[in-house]
C-alpha cells in the first residue's frame, strides 16, 4: 500500500458541513510541512501556500489551502487512535525481520504540552534498535501508567523471537510473563523496585568473585570507547541462574542475570556506577553487552532527534488530540527518514527535503508517486 492508501484509510468523523477540505489533503499537507520543519499551524499554512504547485503534483487541493486556524482544528479533531493505527499499519509493512529481532521501549514526556491544568503529553514508544523503526505508539496517563500500557502493547504486538528492553520500571513479573507468552525474550534491569532479587544478584556474585571466579572469567566482556577527553569503559558479566536464587523463579523463564560495571575517566574525576540485569535468554555475554548497549544509545538517539531536530519539547500545541496527532506524524517521518538510504543525518535530510522538491517525495513515497 502507498502512503496515501494509509493515509485514506484513517475515519473522517467531522459532520459534512465541516468537509469542505479533504482529510487526506490536510494530513498529507501537515507531514510534508512538519518534514520541511514546520512546528505549528501557521507555518504548516505557509509551507502549503508556498508549495502549493508541488501538493498538486499528487493530490488535488481543489479549495487550495485551508487558514491556519482550520488547519489546527482539522488535525485537533482527528481521533488519535485512528491516526495511531494506520501510523502502525504503516510502519510494520516495511517492517523487516532478520534473526532476533531487538525491540526497546521507551517513555517520553512532551513538555511543551503541559498548558494550565492539562498534564503535559506522555507516549511510550517501540523501536526496533537495529534500524530505528518505530513501530508501536501508545499515550500514558502518568509515569506510573507506563507499565500496563507496555504490557498492553507487547499483548498486542508480534514479539515472536524478539528481544525486549525497557528501564527498571518494567522489571515486572507479569511484563516477563507476557513477554514469554508472546514467543519473545527479555533482558531488563534491577532496580530497588525488585529490592529483594536485587540484593539476592549483588549478593550471587559478590559469592561468585569469592567461590567460584573461574565461571565469571569465562563469562566476561569489557568495551572501551571515548571522545572529547573522556574515556568510558564498560565490563559485563554473566552469571546463569542456579538454585540458589528464590525470587528469580517469579519472572517466568528466567535464565541469568549480568552485572555491567560502568566507568567514565574525566580529566579531574573518575566516575564509576554499576547495573544488574535479568533475562530469559540463553546467548554468551558478548551479545548480552549488544542488547544492555543497543538500548540506552536507541533511547538516547530517538530523544535528542525528537527534541533537538524536530523540537518536540518546544511545541505548544496541546487542545483537543493536537499534541498527540503531531508526536504521531513526527514518528511517522523519523521512520521514513531513516529509511532513505542517502548517508546523512536527519536534520540534513530534513533540510534537504526543504530545498529540493524531488528528494521531499523520494522521502515520504520511496519513489515518484502519481497523483491519488
Amino acid at each position: 500500500m502507498s502512503l496515501f492508501q494509509y493515509i485514506e484509510s484513517i475515519e473522517d468523523h467531522r459532520v459534512d458541513a465541516n468537509k469542505d477540505y479533504e482529510l487526506a489533503d490536510i494530513i498529507f499537507l501537515t507531514i510534508a510541512a512538519v518534514l520541511c520543519g514546520a512546528k505549528g499551524w501557521k507555518a504548516i499554512n505557509i509551507f502549503g501556500e508556498a508549495q502549493l504547485d508541488w501538493l498538486r503534483e499528487y493530490r488535488n487541493f481543489s479549495l487550495g489551502i485551508p487558514t491556519r486556524h482550520s488547519i489546527g482544528r482539522i488535525i485537533r479533531g482527528l481521533k488519535a487512535d485512528s491516526l495511531v493505527s494506520c501510523f502502525i499499519n504503516f510502519s510494520n509493512a516495511v517492517r523487516e525481520s532478520n534473526g532476533k529481532e531487538h525491540i526497546s521501549f521507551d517513555g517520553k514526556v512532551v513538555c511543551g504540552s503541559k498548558h494550565g491544568d492539562i498534564d503535559a503529553l506522555q507516549l511510550m514508544t517501540a523501536m526496533v534498535v537495529e534500524n530505528g523503526l518505530i513501530i508501536y505508539q501508545k499515550e500514558t496517563a502518568t509515569k506510573t501508567n507506563e507499565i500496563p500500557v507496555m504490557q498492553s502493547m507487547l499483548a498486542s504486538m508480534n514479539i515472536e523471537n524478539a528481544v525486549i528492553t525497557a528501564d527498571a520500571m518494567h522489571c515486572q513479573t507479569q511484563t516477563t510473563t507476557v513477554i514469554r507468552e508472546g514467543n519473545g525474550d527479555y533482558v531488563l534491569q534491577v532496580k530497588k523496585n525488585q529490592g529483594n532479587l536485587l540484593k539476592e544478584i549483588e549478593a550471587y556474585f559478590h559469592i561468585a568473585e569469592r567461590d567460584f571466579p573461574k565461571v565469571l572469567k569465562d563469562n566476561y566482556f569489557k568495551e572501551l570507547d571515548g571522545d572529547h577527553g573522556r574515556i568510558n569503559e564498560r565490563e559485563y558479566r554473566l552469571l546463569p541462574i542456579t538454585k540458589w536464587f528464590d525470587e528469580t523463579e517469579k519472572f517466568k523463564d528466567s535464565f541469568a542475570v549480568v552485572q555491567v560495571i560502568r566507568r567514565r575517566e574525566l580529566k579531574t574525576r573518575t566516575e564509576q556506577e554499576t547495573s544488574y540485569y535479568i533475562t530469559s535468554l540463553k546467548e554468551d555475554v558478548k551479545n548480552m553487552a549488544g542488547y544492555i548497549r543497543g538500548h540506552w544509545a536507541i533511547e538516547n538517539s530517538q530523544h535528542w532527534v525528537l527534541d533537538v531536530t524536530f523540537r518536540e519539547d518546544e511545541s505548544q500545541i496541546y487542545a483537543d488530540d493536537g499534541a498527540i496527532n503531531l508526536a504521531t506524524i513526527r514518528r511517522k517521518l523519523l521512520n521514513l527518514i531513516k529509511a532513505h538510504p542517502l548517508k546523512d543525518s536527519v536534520a540534513g535530510k530534513m533540510q534537504r527535503a526543504c530545498w529540493d522538491a524531488k528528494f521531499r517525495a523520494e522521502i515520504l513515497f520511496g519513489q515518484k508517486s502519481n497523483k491519488a
